[in-house]
This record gives structure tokens, sequence and C-alpha cells, in this order.
């Protein structure tokens, strides 16, 4: 894991940390937050594990002054969303298992 990465666990888990002491009805209301920000700590190992981030980037995000609040603010400002990935994720996991179970049941039928 390289320095940025590092930086942005330790950053996630003070986040959490600082949420944990809030009420538990505003924890509720950091859900959608929560749960981004640790999205993002996940990418970023991917992205690093995989090489798929040249260095010019990773220097990008060296000099902010807090990254992973950085880039939950770039995602906030993005208009992206994760529904349509993750329903093409869940639809494609949907139609695996069907074919899964289905053959399953047709072995059963044979040898019934």
């Amino acid at each position: 894991m390289n320095d940025v990465n590092n930086r942005i666990f330790r950053e996630f888990t003070m986040f959490l940390g600082d949420t944990g002491k809030k009420s538990p009805e505003l924890s509720v209301s950091l859900a959608y937050e929560i749960t981004i920000k640790s999205t993002i700590c996940t990418a970023l190992m991917t992205l690093d594990s995989e090489g798929r981030l040249k260095g010019r980037y990773w220097n990008h995000l060296r000099v902010q002054g807090n990254i992973l609040e950085f880039l939950y603010q770039l995602w906030l400002r993005s208009g992206h969303s994760l529904v349509d990935d993750f329903s093409t994720i869940m639809k494609n996991l949907v139609e695996y298992d069907f074919t899964i179970t289905e053959s399953m049941m047709k072995e059963r039928m044979k040898s019934a």
C-alpha cells in the first residue's frame, strides 16, 4: 500500500471514530458518506495494487490536505452514481445464480 493509501486509511479511521462519537441519529444520516468514503478507500487501494493510476496523479493526491475529504467532494460534485454500475453487477449476479440453480435442478431431475 502506498503512502496515499496509508493516509486515506488513517483519515477514514479518524472519520469513523468521529462519526461514532455523534448521536445515533446523526450517525445514521451519515451512512451515505461512510459508504462512499469506504468505497473510495477500497478503490484507491485497487488502483494502487493494479498500477492503474500514474505517478503524477498520486502526486496530485499527495498535496491535498485531507485526501479522503478531497476525493469525497470530487465525487459529490461529479454527478456520478453507483446505481448504474451496481445495478449491472446485481443483474449479472442474479443471472449467474439463476443459471447455476437451474443447472443443479436439471441434474436433480435427471437423477430422480
